[in-house]
């Protein structure tokens, strides 16, 4: 944001991965291992020391996540808008190639000084284009849309959450890295990384627009051509026999919120058996919801909540103005007693964020959040939703006059009483309009 902004050449290189991790010959990764550590912990399959060593072991050196975290996706998606040298987002941390990325990428800034090429000649809306299609091949984080979208209203190009479903929910998930699939980093760095799966993109036609300028001064296209396919198909999928298809994010909407993604990448086969392959209602669920606001109340209650195997859990008061930093904390998993039935995958919404590691396959940053005065503030417990992928809708089954006196109670209370700001930046969203 701050290159698009000042509009400088600028170039970026990150540190890299950390290297796979390994538990007992099991692949662990950075983060995701974090979520099934704490579903077996809960259902009484680990004891703390054991959560501690499989947490641990997914962090064997420096880096950041192995997986397809947020980091991982949002180095991919700099170097698929021309922002970093082709090849160089997925290198692990440790490895020499790292240091000869930081070389090159050196040079590299040198010549784009002398050759004045700026930002503004490489993200474009051609740029963001290929991101977005990018991303969805490689799995990339829920944190994605937000992220680019910042960065494109930076850079002064038009970029909205229609785009991500228009150009990229049709497109297929490629890479088979954690949480989508199953490798980590130094697998997908060796199978050809980035370039590897544009190449799968170009051959196919699937990538918006081979001609644009990256930092290098050639475009994407040639910078691809120049690597070409993956020799891994294990890692590396073609793209006419993909891990999954139509595995862009949805755009939804509906009575309950203006505006909300859902990552289709990591729907799971047990998730869609029980909720979307319903013959007479495909792609579609009814569900009561437990409600929570914020974490803390999560954790206070997840055990004592009515929750069954088809309940939605919500929570709520933990976007920008409601909670510190938009924290990711939309991180909800069913509660003990149903893990130990084996129930795992439930249906979560938030207004917040969630972790890029996460495979739980979340509707996420609602907008308008409920301390913002969205209609998630009148949802309560037990009340009914409809969840319908095909027409892009989540919709509250109460009556209009129902919402209007909850509306109106609301509103008498005062609306959305939450703590004092906790940090600037909150304290800004919550004077400013958010746009």
């Amino acid at each position: 944001m701050a290159a698009a902004t000042v509009n400088l050449p600028a170039i970026c290189l990150n540190v890299g991965p950390m290297l796979n991790g390994n538990l007992q010959s099991e692949k662990i990764g950075t983060g995701t291992i974090m979520w099934k550590a704490r579903d077996l912990y809960g259902a009484g399959k680990l004891d703390a020391d054991g959560y501690l060593d499989m947490v641990c072991a997914g962090s064997p050196s420096p880096g950041h996540c192995n997986t397809m975290g947020t980091a991982s996706t949002m180095n991919a998606l700099a170097e698929a808008l021309g922002m970093a040298l082709p090849g160089s987002a997925t290198i692990p941390a440790v490895y020499r190639d790292r240091s000869q990325a930081a070389y090159r990428t050196g040079l590299q800034i040198v010549e784009m000084v002398e050759a004045d090429r700026r930002p503004s000649d490489i993200m474009t809306r051609e740029a963001f284009e290929n991101a977005i299609a990018a991303n969805t091949a490689i799995g990339g984080s829920t944190n994605a849309p937000i992220h680019l979208n910042a960065v494109a209203k930076h850079m002064g190009v038009p970029l909205h959450l229609d785009d991500w479903d228009r150009i990229g929910y049709e497109l297929p998930l490629l890479v088979n890295v954690q949480p989508a699939g199953e490798m980590l980093c130094e697998e997908y760095y060796r199978a050809g990384g980035l370039p590897a799966v544009l190449a799968e993109l170009v051959g196919a036609g699937r990538l918006p627009h081979p001609g644009a300028l990256t930092c290098n001064g050639r475009t994407i296209g040639d910078n691809v051509a120049a690597h070409g396919p993956s020799w891994d198909r294990a890692t590396i999928k073609a793209f006419d026999a993909p891990m999954k298809k139509n595995a862009g994010f949805l755009h939804l909407t509906g009575n309950l919120f203006d505006s909300a993604i859902m990552k289709t990448s990591v729907i799971s086969a047990g998730f869609r058996k029980e909720f979307l392959e319903d013959p007479n209602d495909p792609n579609a669920f009814e569900s009561k919801v437990a409600v929570f606001d914020g974490p803390e109340d999560y954790e206070k209650r997840i055990d004592i909540a009515d929750i069954d195997k088809r309940t939605i859990l919500v929570m709520r008061y933990v976007g920008p103005k409601g909670y510190p930093g938009a924290a990711e904390v939309v991180n909800m998993h069913a509660p003990p007693r149903l893990l130990k039935q084996g129930i795992q995958d439930l249906p979560c919404i938030g207004d917040g964020r969630q972790s890029g590691t996460s495979g739980s396959p979340s509707i996420l940053n609602a907008t308008p959040e409920a301390a913002d005065g969205g209609n998630l503030a009148l949802l309560q417990d037990g009340d009914r939703l409809r969840v319908d992928l095909n027409k892009r809708r989540v919709d509250m089954l109460i009556s209009d006059d129902e919402l209007k006196a909850r509306r109106g109670a609301h509103e008498a209370k005062g609306g959305y009483h939450g703590p004092p700001s906790q940090t600037p930046w909150q304290d800004i969203f919550r004077r400013e309009s958010v746009v």
